[in-house]
């Protein structure tokens, strides 16, 4: 919504839906990002999209001040660009195109439910199902980025806001 409010590029449909445990790399400004601060690179995320940002405009976002922190996956096979997947708008806004709140037991119990397995299977093939049950509970994957990306976003605001709080009194 940010993207499109600022008009800051090519929002549209994926060629194909994107699902599964992705990896994520950081753009130059995305290596100095402090909520990506002990991920390595690339990182791995919840990746669930039938839309995408893409075809940035580069002098809106130096207009603006704003950062792509991290794109999507190399798919050298594929001649299409990548997806912006992160952008530090401002100090206190910070959006992502993947799920760093993605819980690994919930998607695991979601993907093994008969339904949503068969479903998965039939969409994206076994193989994908499986390195999708595979990657979910690895813990240099989703469970590392689950535990970078979303504490330190919640601390950095609450200092910000006791920073506030004690220069109002």
């Amino acid at each position: 919504m940010a993207s499109i409010h600022w008009e800051l590029g090519n929002i549209c449909k994926r060629k194909s839906y994107s699902f599964g445990v992705m990896p994520i790399h950081k753009t130059e400004e995305g290596e100095q990002e402090f909520l990506f601060k002990n991920l390595p690179d690339p990182f791995y995320a919840v990746d669930s999209r039938a839309y995408q940002f893409i075809e940035p405009h580069h002098d809106r976002f130096e207009e603006l001040g704003m950062k792509i922190v991290a794109i999507e996956k190399f798919r050298p096979h594929i001649n299409l660009e990548r997806a912006v997947m992160a952008i530090r708008f401002s100090e206190e806004i910070f959006g992502t195109q993947f799920h760093p709140e993605a819980n690994p037991e919930g998607m695991m119990e979601n993907l093994k439910d008969e339904k949503n397995k068969e479903a998965m299977i039939e969409n994206f093939g076994m193989e994908k199902y499986l390195e999708t049950l595979d990657r979910m509970d690895d813990e240099d994957k989703i469970i590392l980025t689950q535990a970078q990306i979303l504490p330190r976003f919640l601390q950095f605001a609450k200092k910000n806001i006791l920073k506030q709080t004690e220069a109002m009194a």
